[in-house]
């Protein structure tokens, strides 16, 4: 016998699906945004060059196994992300575009993760939302357009963890399965950090919910032969063929280290990562006033989500190497929470008018933007700066509308209206203001010269970006014998004889210094050489110093 269901209300069935639809089409506008992006400047320094360069040197010496950094191995990073940008490589050419389509592509599983296995136990329209915040925010949206490997990881996690919660939800063991294979791909790129955050975070909350049977039933499921199946062939394979090589520089230098030493040491402080997440949530950061309502609802996942949380910060804010992209696997869980607080507003006036003034505050704060930009860039600048201030002025309409109870004309407001600036600035933003962030210069500049072959001379931040951009041999100057995190087997002239043995038996050599070496290089060769600044773009100097 048939079930007959009612009709849906026109509030609660017809709105709501015209609603999600629309949350959807805004997603799709992020998509957009995404594939906007990955041509809008050449690859950057020092990052972007290092896994562009180490995925073309491994298709030029079919070197599949071993990540390859001029010419010699390096395990600053497992293969995957490798894998796919050889892929990639292989399919449309060495390009930005190509090599930033992987990022891409993985930023929209996450979001595609995030709604698909959301839904499955929360209204569509809530998934919905949590899907658009995680696709449009600041820190996810540009780690999308980024070659690195925190978005391909984060996404990992993402399908990771929602497999655990799906098997916990509605005991399949399918999903189990699925939680171990994107575990191993998170171990893939960027180590055991993806399964001990994993772990982290699950223990807790079975704990925290003391669901203590199925803490036993997950620890003695097979799936860890899964995860050991696809995860540790690499691994052994490394540590066999390249020993306390691979084992001292990834799993100690890399992994260890970074707990205990920083490598940017501006960033280790407790206020760094309390500051990305506020930047990094924008243009939704407003909402946090409403984080924590509505949770009781949805206690479980709540609880679980939070956990997510705390275990990838607590493990990223007591390693002393910080990065903003560090803690990218945490935004996810964020997009999901503020979603379960936005479900319902009833009985929130206090927050709801928290979140309204914040709204005004920071469009305030980008109206005034194209009148305090200061600097040689600011005029060039001004059609995106102005673009900056109508944003604004689409915030203070957000905050209007929030004291109004209108949070559906918000979310869409505030989503389009930032993605819409987003895409003006990747098709305004003049090519001065880009340039001093990449070499890409430097194969016309060498042609110009005829040096083409000749060792350039590079500061430690552009060496990777000048030998992929020219192919040229190069050199580092520094002030250590050691400047790189990691071992990198180029020349390093760090003592004032090493300089003046380098450039006494040449006639010309060209260099992409900072200020401070173009000085060094004028009081070690006054009167002996002449530096020509060929370009000088915020600390980026191309200087050719010709023996007199």
């Amino acid at each position: 016998m048939s079930t007959i269901r009612p009709l849906p209300s026109p509030e609660t069935g017809t709105a709501t699906v015209h609603r999600s639809t629309l949350i959807l089409a805004l997603i799709a506008l992020a998509g957009l945004t995404y594939v906007a992006g990955l041509n809008v400047l050449p690859l950057t320094d020092p990052d972007e060059v290092f896994y562009a360069q180490t995925a073309r040197e491994m298709l030029q010496h079919h070197s599949v196994l071993t990540p390859l950094m001029f010419g010699h191995p390096q395990f600053e990073k497992p293969p995957l992300t490798y894998w796919c940008l050889m892929a990639s490589f292989s399919a449309f050419g060495v390009t930005p575009w190509a090599a930033r389509l992987i990022p891409a592509l993985f930023g929209m599983l996450g979001v595609a993760a995030t709604y698909f296995f959301g839904r499955r136990v929360l209204p569509e329209r809530t998934a919905a939302i949590a899907a658009l915040i995680q696709a449009s925010c600041l820190v996810c949206l540009g780690q999308s357009i980024a070659l690195l490997t925190d978005m391909v990881f984060t996404s990992l996690i993402v399908v990771s963890m929602w497999g655990f919660y799906l098997w916990f939800a509605e005991r399949r063991q399918r999903f189990l399965y699925l939680f171990a294979t994107a575990a191993a791909l998170a171990v893939l790129t960027k180590g055991p950090v993806g399964i001990i955050a994993e772990l982290l975070a699950i223990v807790a909350f079975l704990l925290v919910t003391k669901r203590r049977e199925a803490l036993r039933s997950f620890l003695l499921h097979p799936w860890w032969l899964v995860f050991g199946v696809l995860a540790g062939p690499w691994y052994l394979y490394a540590t066999l063929t390249y020993g306390r090589a691979f084992t001292w520089e990834f799993l100690v230098h890399d992994n260890w280290d970074r707990i205990l030493r920083a490598e940017h040491t501006n960033f280790d402080n407790q206020y760094f990562y309390p500051a990305v997440l506020i930047v990094g949530l924008f243009p939704w950061t407003p909402l946090l006033a409403f984080l924590g309502a509505g949770w009781k609802k949805h206690r479980e996942l709540a609880t679980f989500l939070g956990m997510w949380f705390l275990a990838v910060y607590v493990i990223f804010a007591i390693a002393h190497s910080k990065l903003a992209s560090y803690i990218l696997p945490l935004f996810p869980a964020i997009a999901v929470l503020l979603a379960l607080s936005l479900e319902s507003l009833d009985g929130m006036r206090r927050r709801t008018a928290a979140a309204a003034a914040l709204f005004m505050l920071f469009g305030a704060g980008m109206i005034a933007a194209p009148w305090l930009a200061r600097g040689p860039l600011a005029a060039e600048l001004r059609p995106l700066l102005l673009a900056v201030a109508a944003f604004g002025v689409v915030q203070l309409a957000c905050g209007a509308l929030l004291l109004m109870r209108r949070l559906a004309p918000v979310i869409a407001l505030n989503a389009a209206g930032f993605l819409a600036v987003v895409l003006l600035g990747f098709l305004s933003v003049p090519a001065a203001a880009t340039d001093g962030f990449t070499d890409a210069g430097m194969a016309r500049i060498v042609a110009e010269q005829r040096l083409a072959g000749e060792t350039i001379v590079t500061s430690k931040l552009y060496a990777r970006g000048v030998n992929f951009y020219t192919g040229n041999p190069i050199a580092v100057m520094d002030t250590r014998a050691h400047p790189f995190w990691s071992p990198h087997p180029v020349p390093v002239l760090w003592q004032d004889d090493q300089i003046r043995a380098f450039f006494d038996d040449k006639p010309k050599v060209l260099c992409v210094i900072r200020p401070g070496d173009v000085r060094r290089l004028d009081t070690l060769f006054a009167g002996t050489r002449t530096q020509t600044v060929l370009s000088d773009q915020f600390d980026r100097m191309v200087v050719l110093s010709v023996k007199n």
